[in-house]
């Protein structure tokens, strides 16, 4: 850059310049390769290596200086042989060297071409004979466009065999550019538009079917209503023998083989209390259970939309295509982004309600606060037990207009009880809240909060079936 030229951009910097007023004496290109040396009336040279993943460009001036890196030498020229002989040949293959060690200039695709116009035949003979075919085609091009694997246009000064016969004939050389630099903007824009449309219908497609494998899965195991129904006979049946006070105790199963069998029991009820309590897992186990098969169904359906959605769009091939598929499907679209990430990559405990509902429930301090100030949106429901230590709670809506049902809350106010130190109270107070109420002050403890405009309910703690 010569002195007092304006710059186009804050991050241009100065190279090489003892060059700066030099006027150019001679222009040297290597023999069909990207080596060009610009000779310039200093006695310096340029030498531009413009092939590699290294390119560079270099300057004899007293010594060698690099445009990239500390480079102090030269890279030797490469020799180039028109068309390597078949000794040649024969000593690469026998070495197991690379062909295109005797051929580099030959891209990729050309020494494909070599062994497919070779039939595969490893002959020395033969490959040199098909080498000198190409060579004479490319003395006299005749451009072409090709498509590769992953439908990016190709360009070919020859015809290529080994993709197809003829492809597409371009009038020009200039021509061909210009289709392809045309052709590649086109697909850079679609690639932007279907790569993230067709990532997250994959992904979900996967979530979909792993959902519903676990929910057939934990169908198919025995119920546990019938066991704390039978707990509740048991119970029911002796109680004049129980003492009350107790964690458990053991008794014979007198409606079925006789063995002794142990019942946990809640110290704080006396035996007919603790039979009504196995009574009511036993009704709300049930009644799980009937939700969960409701639910499959609709699991099912979600997952045949979004694997139908998925096939559809592995057909588009234009960014019309694809942005007329997105307005057809906004609705089913807008669900699809709005779900939640696979359950089994949350770090929290999960659990899963009535109507498909989550609660997310911290382990730790540091839990906490990434559920609260990060994770949980500001819609969402924030649950904890109050005025005792425990673990921050969050019943996830499906929209800022959700309105859980009543029944909804007090499940997920009974888990945050449950994870406190109210869990072995009778009933505890939970504070709900929207989560944009919950703020944390400024360098406080993680897992420290202030809640406004808190509601404060009283549920029993405890666990869903």
């Amino acid at each position: 850059m010569y002195a007092g030229a304006n710059r186009s951009r804050k991050n241009v910097v100065d190279v090489f310049p003892e060059l700066r007023n030099e006027t150019v004496e001679r222009l040297r290109i290597a023999n069909r390769d990207r080596q060009i040396t610009l000779q310039l009336t200093n006695g310096s040279c340029l030498h531009f290596f413009v092939y590699g993943p290294k390119a560079n460009v270099f300057l004899d001036h007293e010594g060698i200086t690099s445009f990239r890196g500390d480079f102090t030498t030269l890279p030797a020229l490469r020799s180039v042989v028109d068309v390597p002989s078949a000794e040649a040949v024969e000593s690469v293959l026998a070495s197991g060297k690379m062909l295109r060690s005797v051929l580099p200039l030959f891209p990729k695709k050309l020494i494909e071409e070599v062994w497919y116009r070779a039939g595969g035949i490893q002959d020395p003979t033969t490959i040199t004979s098909v080498i000198g075919e190409m060579e004479d085609d490319l003395q006299n091009p005749s451009p072409r466009l090709y498509w590769d694997e992953e439908r990016k246009p190709l360009l070919s000064m020859i015809r290529l065999g080994h993709i197809a016969a003829e492809g597409e004939k371009m009038s020009s050389t200039d021509e061909a550019v210009r289709v392809v630099a045309r052709r590649r903007l086109a697909l850079h824009r679609f690639s932007g538009t279907y790569d993230p449309l067709i990532r997250l219908l994959k992904k979900r497609v996967v979530q979909s079917e792993n959902g519903l494998s676990r929910v057939e899965e934990e169908l198919s195991k025995p119920g546990r209503a019938d066991k704390h129904e039978h707990f509740g006979h048991l119970l029911m049946a002796q109680a004049h023998t129980l003492k009350a006070g107790s964690d458990e105790v053991r008794v014979a199963d007198i409606l079925g083989d006789g063995a002794e069998v142990t019942i946990v029991l809640d110290p704080r009820l006396n035996a007919i209390e603790n039979a009504q309590a196995y009574y009511g897992k036993a009704k709300r186990s049930r009644e799980a259970r009937k939700k969960s098969m409701e639910r499959i169904q609709g699991l099912k359906r979600t997952a045949q939309n979004t694997q139908s959605l998925y096939e559809q769009a592995l057909n588009l091939q234009t960014v019309e295509e694809v942005k007329t598929f997105q307005m057809k499907n906004e609705g089913h679209l807008k669900a699809l982004m709005a779900a939640p990430e696979d359950p089994d990559a949350i770090p929290y405990r999960r659990f899963v309600l009535d109507a498909g509902y989550e609660v997310w429930v911290g382990r730790n301090a540091k839990q906490n606060d990434q559920l609260t100030m990060h994770d949980a949106r500001k819609y969402d429901l924030w649950l904890h037990a109050r005025g005792v230590a425990g673990s921050h709670t969050v019943l996830r809506l499906r929209g800022r207009t959700d309105s859980p049902p009543k029944q909804i809350i007090e499940q997920a106010a009974s888990i945050a009880a449950w994870y406190s130190k109210a869990r072995t109270s009778g009933l505890a107070p939970v504070i709900v809240v929207e989560r944009k109420y919950v703020r944390k002050p400024r360098k406080a403890l993680p897992g420290t909060v202030v809640v406004e405009r808190e509601k404060v309910i009283l549920v029993e703690p405890g666990l869903p079936e």
